[in-house]
């Protein structure tokens, strides 16, 4: 039986660690600060003030979730860094983090705005979704370019 590559312990931590901290800057930028969509904007309507509080209190849930996915993912990649004699590439590990950030903007942009259709990138209109997915590609492309590199 092979041992398993000791970097993939590394990627794990900083895959998960990119994709909570994607989930949580797409939650204060898009949803608080923009306010261009919430979680389930196509589900329960954000014009009535129990409508925008719904939002927000699931908002708010889903961000819990994700520190949550964030903090498995820097204890991953602590235990990783501490319990190796070998150097780890502080690039490689950003590229893991921005690998994760790419994983859940592609999720986000397949699964919520087409799949699950709970809420479109900016509120009323699917004409963003696409280039939402676009921009997530790229980044997710950016990462794999910088952890193969």
């Amino acid at each position: 039986m092979s041992r398993p590559d000791r970097g993939s312990g590394l990627l794990l931590g900083a895959g998960a660690f990119g994709f909570g901290l994607g989930a949580l800057l797409d939650v204060v930028v898009f949803h608080l600060i923009l306010q261009w969509h919430h979680l389930l904007s196509d589900r329960i309507r954000t014009t009535t003030l129990d409508g925008l509080r719904a939002n927000i209190y699931y908002d708010g849930l889903f961000s819990l979730a994700m520190v949550g996915v964030l903090l498995v993912g820097a204890g991953l990649l602590w235990r990783a860094l501490n319990r190796s004699a070998e150097s780890r590439s502080a690039v490689r590990a950003f590229g893991g983090v921005l690998v994760g950030t790419g994983v859940f903007n592609v999720f986000d942009g397949i699964v919520d705005h087409y799949v699950l259709n709970i809420h479109d990138a900016v509120h009323g209109t699917q004409a963003f979704n696409p280039h939402w997915v676009g921009a997530s590609l790229l980044l997710l492309g950016a990462g794999i370019l910088v952890v193969t590199r």
